[in-house]
């Protein structure tokens, strides 16, 4: 089963390009992975400190090697200081 996330990323201020810097080396990292989709950022454009990051997995299996990656927990220690709120929503076809 496939599997959708939508994950909206706040940035601290005056830390978004920053933050988009390192979002767009992770879209870059996580195009390579075995049962990645799609992987695209998105960023406001009425706010600059606010992204969405859309992705589809083939499967949850899928979406737990991203997250046991190397470059996605580099990703999170990189831009702890960075991001101020995450909200992360899951889901699959109906």
């Amino acid at each position: 089963m496939k599997i959708t996330v939508f994950a909206q990323i706040q940035a601290h201020s005056g830390q978004s390009d920053a933050l988009f810097n390192i979002l767009k080396q992770l879209v870059s990292d996580t195009h390579t992975e075995a049962g990645c989709f799609e992987y695209t950022l998105h960023r406001s454009l009425d706010n600059a400190n606010h992204f969405w990051m859309y992705e589809v997995w083939q499967s949850q299996a899928a979406l737990e090697a991203h997250m046991a990656s190397p470059h996605f927990n580099a990703f999170l220690a990189v831009s702890a200081a960075l991001v101020k709120q995450v909200d992360i929503h899951k889901t699959f076809a109906c």
